[in-house]
């Protein structure tokens, strides 16, 4: 691999080269959908709309879609996210709470990645042609939604 398409994947945040992976998540701790890769040089807001995730779930994000729900990350982005504390301040208790009850439902989302991430494929790190990563995370993306949804038919 040239020193140029290291450079280009190099995480400065994680110091290692990689891709960012957008993924869309239910409620029940399932993926449903995720994104094409990004270069891991790229924060998350930008790789929501990079990576086609951000048109492709537009509808929930319009006003009267069902929402969808971020970290901090993606504040701009479109998702409900938590609120930053102001700079020199305090959050309200309201938006405390708000906070509290968006976090909550986050941890299914965060399961679901940790349920992605289990795939030895990936947990390991990729180490195949990375023109070939993009086919192999929709593989796994497909068995692991199969995965998922065979469990809740048992």
């Amino acid at each position: 691999m040239s020193g140029r398409a290291t450079t280009a994947l190099f995480s400065g945040k994680k110091h290692l080269c990689g891709q960012n992976v957008q993924v869309i998540a239910d409620l029940h701790g399932r993926v449903v959908d995720v994104g094409d890769p990004v270069n891991g040089a790229r924060h998350d807001a930008a790789a929501f709309n990079i990576s086609g995730i951000a048109e492709r779930w537009a509808g929930h994000m319009a006003e009267d879609g069902p929402g969808m729900l971020a970290d901090c990350g993606y504040q701009g982005a479109g998702p409900t996210t938590p609120y930053k504390k102001p700079p020199g301040g305090d959050l309200t208790d309201v938006r405390k709470t708000c906070n509290y009850k968006i976090n909550r439902l986050r941890a299914a989302v965060e399961r679901a990645i940790a349920h992605l991430k289990n795939w030895k494929i990936l947990k390991t790190g990729y180490h195949r042609i990375m023109t070939d990563f993009p086919d192999v995370l929709r593989t796994v993306t497909g068995l692991e939604i199969f995965r998922a949804t065979a469990v809740g038919f048992e």
